[in-house]
């Protein structure tokens, strides 16, 4: 039997297909149905289908968008086309995708039962090719295993087969992990070295709470299964004493929060804050956050690392740095503490490259002032990322304009005019078409998009905010009318709406 899910926004069509046509009687099974892109997902994660059957034209997240999300995730789901008279520019961008199938409405079992064998036949050679390749997986199975789990804690691209590969090998060990980390701040571990580190752990700590171990630059990892500090203490002791026989340079040791192995890769960023924070020489066998004192919450709760890394233009690095400054100010953290994040942020990004070319920055000398931190975080930012800003006039007026928004965002007042006449002192035609050369649209639009944008991950991070607040914070009146009409129009919900689908979303 194939799992079949159907999304559709029009109840009549979704309810039509699902219950008039014999499902079974095709090798069928119906495992469930969806209103729009969003709910398609949602249930694409919890029924696991084979087919998902879609149609383009819909509320919240249109076809287009679940299409991607499965062909980066799932890119086993053979995904069929539902397109209307007149969609063929849908149909076309679909096909963009990589979608070979398609049934035009309205829907029937005549018109779809070719389209399904079709379909079923391929699901059917792809087995066919998996198996054959697991049976190749089967024989580099420690290897795989290792580069997977290297390939997570970086945040890289994995296929959803090998993240389902690598949390197969995991068994009952999803909850309550930590991570371990070993770090030479002069050099990479040679194998010698490592090859100290991992016995004499294993020895002393004990080989059945090593899940997994990997090491990337200068860092020797492994995922444990508990956090009994005096055994972790004790083997650390214990490698230092052996260390110093093969290398006398300290050595750091860190150990992360406990947390779920889908989020392993956050473990590894805070103990990159530790190794960042603490001290090769400090008094403390292992660094970790229950004995940092003065350090309120990590840089991680702020600043989503991946989105800065999968930045690729100025625009997107000042809406994350922006958007963690909200979050700073909606916790009441302190100047200095926000310096300090903000040193450890551009720090962790620069263990990300393999070669380290950032600049030495004097964080302890900045100002506290908010305003140049966000700048000094976001030009940094974007030298890591090799996002150019500077290599022409346009590119550079372009840099001016985003940061113009972002400094004045609370201001109702802000438009085109107010910015090239009050702040820019440029012409506001000019303005206009530089801007729509550079983002593709026009800057009212854009500006929304930005404000509501920075609203829904508002609500995401702190959805008790009143609507009142939310709306001063991205620069609406206070009264809220405006901007939850504004909300609306970007989302196809009202603020209250988004906060019931996103408690929906997370039970």
């Amino acid at each position: 039997m194939y799992k079949l899910l159907i999304v559709d926004d029009e109840k009549i069509e979704r309810e039509g297909m699902a219950e008039l046509i014999p499902w079974g009687s095709y090798g069928i099974e119906l495992a469930g149905t969806a209103w729009n892109g969003q709910d398609g997902y949602e249930q694409v994660l919890k029924v696991h289908p084979d087919i998902v059957m879609t149609d383009i034209k819909m509320p919240v997240m249109d076809g287009l968008e679940l299409i991607r999300r499965l062909k980066e995730e799932f890119p086993d789901i053979e995904v069929i086309v539902l397109s209307g008279y007149g969609e063929y520019e849908y149909t076309s961008q679909a096909m963009e995708l990589g979608i070979k199938y398609y049934i035009l409405k309205p829907c029937d079992e005549e018109r779809m039962l070719p389209v399904i064998e079709k379909v079923k036949e391929e699901i059917e050679t792809k087995r066919q090719e998996k198996s054959r390749y697991d049976t190749t997986v089967k024989k580099l199975l420690p290897l795989a295993k290792e580069q997977v789990f290297r390939n997570i804690l970086l945040n890289r691209e994995t296929s959803r087969r090998e993240y389902d590969f690598f949390l197969g090998k995991m068994g009952e060990h999803r909850t309550g992990v930590y991570l371990l980390g070993f770090r030479n701040p002069t050099a990479r571990f040679d194998a010698l070295e490592q090859f100290v580190i991992e016995n004499v752990l294993a020895e002393l700590y004990g080989g059945e709470n090593i899940l997994m171990e990997t090491s990337i630059n200068k860092d020797v990892l492994f995922l444990i299964n508990n956090n009994d500090l005096r055994k972790i203490e004790k083997s650390v002791e214990r490698i230092r004493d052996e260390f110093v026989r093969v290398n006398s340079q300290p050595i750091q040791v860190a150990l992360s929060d406990s947390g779920d192995i889908e989020h392993v890769n956050v473990l590894y960023t805070q103990l990159r804050e530790l190794f960042q924070i603490g001290s090769p020489s400090g008094s403390a066998v292992v660094l970790h956050f229950g004995r940092l004192s003065g350090y309120e919450g990590h840089s991680s709760e702020f600043f989503r690392y991946d989105r800065l890394k999968e930045a690729r233009d100025y625009a997107a690095i000042l809406f994350e740095v922006y958007l963690g400054f909200i979050k700073m100010n909606l916790q009441g953290i302190e100047p200095e503490q926000k310096k300090q994040i903000c040193r450890l942020v551009y720090q962790v990004g620069r263990e990300e490259k393999e070669e380290d070319t950032g600049i030495d920055f004097d964080w302890e000398n900045a100002d506290n002032n908010d305003w140049t931190l966000i700048c000094t975080l976001a030009d940094l930012t974007a030298d890591l990322r090799e996002v150019d800003v500077s290599s022409g006039k346009e590119q550079i007026r372009m840099k001016q304009i985003l940061q113009a928004v972002y400094e004045n965002l609370r201001n109702t007042d802000l438009s085109i005019r107010y910015l090239a006449k009050e702040v820019l002192f440029m012409n506001e035609e000019h303005f206009g078409r530089v801007f729509v050369r550079c983002r593709g649209m026009k800057f009212s639009t854009w500006l929304r998009g930005v404000r509501i944008g920075l609203a829904k991950e508002v609500l995401s991070y702190a959805p008790d905010t009143r609507v009142s607040s939310l709306a001063e914070l991205v620069g609406y009146s206070p009264d809220g009318q405006y901007f939850s009409k504004a909300f609306r129009k970007e989302t196809e919900m009202t603020p209250t709406e988004y906060c019931e689908w996103l408690r929906q979303k997370n039970a």
